[in-house]
Order: C-alpha cells, then sequence, then structure tokens
C-alpha cells in the first residue's frame, strides 16, 4: 500500500476556480455539505429588478471560491462536484504548485471580512500599492487578537485595517480607532470596540415595505422557486445564521409578495405559480395552509401523466413536518 505524502494528507486552504459565473455560492454550499469548509468574499451590490432597486450581498470576485481539505479530499470533491471547480495554480513558482493560503492569514481575512461587508472594500493585488504601515491586533471584542497592517487608502478619508490573502486578494475594513492594540508595542488606542456585533437587526430592513405587483411573473416565479428550493432543502443548519442567509430570506418574501395576486390561466400555469408559492410559505411560516390547499387544488386539475404534478407531489411529501 502506498503511503500518503504530507501534501495529502494536510488541511490547507485551496484557491479555487469555476467556470460558471454566479455560481460561486452554489460551489460553496455544495463544498460544505460534501464536508469541507469553504468561503466565498461577499460584497453589497445595489441591484434592480422590475423597477425595484435593493441590496444583495454578492461574490466580492467572479468565480473565485476557497475551500479547505487535503488534496485528498479536495481532488475527491472536484470529481463529483455539481459544477465544473478547479485548483488554481500558483503564479510565483516555477513549479506546477497549487495556489494554498496559509492557515492563520485565512482566518484572519474571513473573521474581518465576514460580517462586515457594508464597511469593507476589496482589491485585486494588482490594484492597491501597500505600504509598509504599523502593525495592529484587535484586542477584545468579536475580532479578539486579528492582526492586520493599518494604512490610510488614497480616495478613502479614514484608516482603514488592512488584510489579505497573499498574491489572491485585499480587503480594506474602514476602522473605527477604539480597542486597538499596536502589535510593536507602541501602547492601545482608546477603549471601546473595534468591530461590534450587529445589533441583532437582519437584512431586510425594507420588508415591510409596500410591494409592486411583478412586471414579469415568469421571471418572478422561477426566482421564487429557485430561492425557496435553496433555502429548504440546500443550506446546511449552521449556515442558516449568516448573514447572506438572512438577505436571501428578505428577497423570497418580497418576491413572493410580488405574485401574491396572480393566477394562472390553464392548469399548468397556476401549478407553476402555486408550488414555489407553497413552498415559500412553508420557509416564511407564513400563510402555509392557503398556500397548502392552493396547490392541491392545482394538483387535482393536472394529469395524471404530468411531470409538474409528480413534482407538486414530491415537494409536498418533501415539506411534510417543515414548521407545518
Amino acid at each position: 500500500m502506498t503511503e500518503k505524502t504530507e501534501e495529502q494528507i494536510e488541511r490547507k486552504w485551496y484557491s479555487m476556480g469555476c467556470t460558471s459565473q454566479q455560481k460561486e455560492l452554489r460551489v460553496r454550499d455544495n463544498a460544505r455539505r460534501y464536508g469541507l469548509e469553504a468561503f466565498v468574499p461577499l460584497t453589497y451590490n445595489v441591484k434592480s429588478k422590475g423597477g425595484q432597486k435593493y441590496r444583495a450581498l454578492v461574490p466580492a470576485i467572479s468565480q473565485l471560491i476557497f475551500i479547505k481539505g487535503t488534496l485528498e479530499e479536495v481532488k475527491d470533491y472536484i470529481q463529483h462536484a455539481q459544477y465544473i471547480v478547479f485548483i488554481r495554480r500558483s503564479t510565483f513558482s516555477n513549479k506546477e504548485e497549487y495556489l494554498t493560503v496559509p492557515t492563520k492569514a485565512m482566518e484572519d481575512f474571513i473573521a474581518v471580512t465576514e460580517n462586515n461587508e457594508e464597511h469593507v472594500t476589496y482589491f485585486r493585488p494588482e490594484e492597491i500599492a501597500l505600504q509598509e504601515g504599523d502593525r495592529i491586533r484587535i484586542k477584545d471584542g468579536l475580532y479578539d487578537g486579528r492582526e492586520g497592517v493599518i494604512m490610510r487608502i488614497k480616495g478613502k478619508r479614514n484608516k482603514h485595517l488592512v488584510v489579505q490573502i497573499p498574491g489572491v486578494l485585499v480587503a480594506a475594513v474602514e476602522l473605527k480607532p477604539e480597542m486597538i492594540e499596536m502589535i510593536d508595542g507602541k501602547g492601545t488606542m482608546e477603549e471601546g470596540s473595534l468591530l461590534r456585533k450587529r445589533s441583532g437587526h437582519r437584512p431586510g430592513r425594507g420588508e415591510e415595505e409596500r410591494v409592486r405587483p411583478s412586471k414579469d411573473v415568469n421571471k418572478d416565479k422561477k426566482l421564487l422557486m429557485e430561492m425557496a428550493r435553496r433555502l429548504l432543502f440546500e443550506i446546511p443548519d449552521k449556515y442558516q445564521q449568516e448573514n447572506e442567509y438572512y438577505l436571501l430570506l428578505s428577497e423570497l418574501r418580497r418576491c413572493r409578495d410580488r405574485l401574491k395576486t396572480f393566477k394562472g390561466f390553464t392548469a399548468a400555469t397556476e401549478a407553476e405559480l402555486a408550488l414555489p408559492m407553497y413552498l415559500a410559505a412553508v420557509k416564511l411560516n407564513d400563510g402555509i395552509p392557503e398556500a397548502e390547499t392552493r396547490l392541491r387544488n392545482a394538483i387535482e386539475t393536472l394529469k395524471d401523466s404530468s411531470k409538474l404534478k409528480a413534482q407538486c407531489i414530491e415537494y409536498l411529501e418533501k415539506t411534510k413536518g417543515e414548521n407545518l
């Protein structure tokens, strides 16, 4: 039996790429379900849909995912991945080496950026000239012990804590001058908390706003189906406290509300609407009896040979016990 090398058994953070655009979060969730740690840097973007603007958490860098595991585990995942993914090669070596990230650098990067998306600016290494700055350590609070460089960035008013994934990505987090310890022993800045936990509020402040009826029912019903299915069946329980999850939940509600006044003209179009509306009701735990009755009535009008009928029945079975 061939003895495994240290590279094969050591768990590392690998810089991964995917060939499908806008699938980074799907790849991340897929890798997590496979049993690996995975991370995608996120940032807020303002998007527009049906003339309405909303904020959405989106990948900061297209087609970039970080996955932690042994080389054997990561390669095995690649063989079974839902989308085509690959390990990026290092551009700093003449050898055919994979691009990995030191564990400490990755942990600091994740800790500082993961729940602070509103105040993070991302740069490619070639987009920013990093000058020497004072190294600091965050003392106490949510990110106790995390290290980085404090510096002023051209075009930015305040000083920033800079953390980086060497050769891949740089994140600049706007600082509040509180509870920062100088690593070289120069002392601490005034007490307080550098990065505080959010006050319990989750994304989706506009949930109570009046939502206008959908201007594109077909598009919205497909979107509702995709979001409801993902929230119900694809995101593991331990990741249901992340900002992205709550933002997706908020958008699910808004999309459901845009479709509330619509009915299908045929048996099929009514079932296509009733199914995602039911799944959304289950996930939101809101209006389930009415949504289930609507779906069951739609099922009754479909032919027994209909694939849509089988799909509706399948999801009814899947959601038994889900908030019912």
